[in-house]
């Protein structure tokens, strides 16, 4: 029988992306100014894209038939991760403070990054379908994907997150968000080594072929 989808994840997930949006335009400072421009609106249209995928083709925050405690700190960052892009990013460039050089190519350029970004954030969605969740989790029925994206790394959707945080940065020109790159890297790092240990624990020697033979991030790399 098909996993229903909650109320709370069919209202609660557009929501989110509504107001992480609608953050940018009020920190840009008004809605004619943040639309003035193409790349932003290509911010707006890109989130939309992905929204039926987020919200219709996971699990959301489902906990499933099992989970685990997350790394404390993790959704503590990422509220501030969430913040930071939502409102410090394009406060700081509609006032032309501490932004990267380059104008409109490097605006360009993070646009570009987004959209792939995005495209690997959303792909692992509907790769995995009702496996996929905010949490760390075995979902009803769950198997484990070693084909397709995942024979290639073992975190897409983390490559997709990193790529977009690349192309915040370089939409809104972000000196700072360009620094803190590391930081994220370094938080994602660790909430992947809470799945990977629940995953081993989940699907035993399986999935320690699957590590030993697949990297996380990047092929030939990490």
């Amino acid at each position: 029988m098909a996993q229903r989808i909650s109320w709370k994840q069919m209202i609660g997930i557009p929501m989110n992306v509504v107001l992480f949006l609608l953050l940018m335009v009020m920190a840009w400072g008004s809605w004619d100014g943040f639309f003035a421009h193409p790349v932003r609106v290509g911010v707006v249209i890109i989130h939309f894209l992905m929204l039926p995928v987020m919200t219709l083709a996971t699990s959301g925050r489902s906990r499933g038939e099992k989970h685990t405690a997350d790394w404390k700190p993790f959704f503590p960052l990422l509220m501030f991760h969430s913040l930071f892009t939502a409102w410090v990013m394009p406060y700081m460039d509609a006032r032309g403070i501490l932004v990267l050089p380059g104008g409109d190519v490097i605006r360009w350029a993070g646009l570009v990054f987004l959209a792939f970004g995005a495209l690997l954030r959303v792909w692992p969605m509907m790769v995995l379908g009702k496996r996929f969740a905010s949490v760390v989790a075995r979902q009803e029925g769950h198997s484990l994907e070693t084909s397709g994206i995942y024979a290639f790394v073992r975190h897409p959707s983390y490559v997709g997150i990193l790529l977009m945080d690349i192309g915040f940065a370089g939409i809104f020109r972000s000196s700072i968000a360009v620094l803190l790159l590391p930081v994220v890297f370094w938080m994602f790092k660790r909430r992947m080594d809470v799945e990977e240990q629940f995953m081993v624990g989940e699907f035993g020697d399986d999935y320690r072929e699957y590590m030993k033979r697949t990297p996380r991030l990047a092929p030939g790399m990490y």
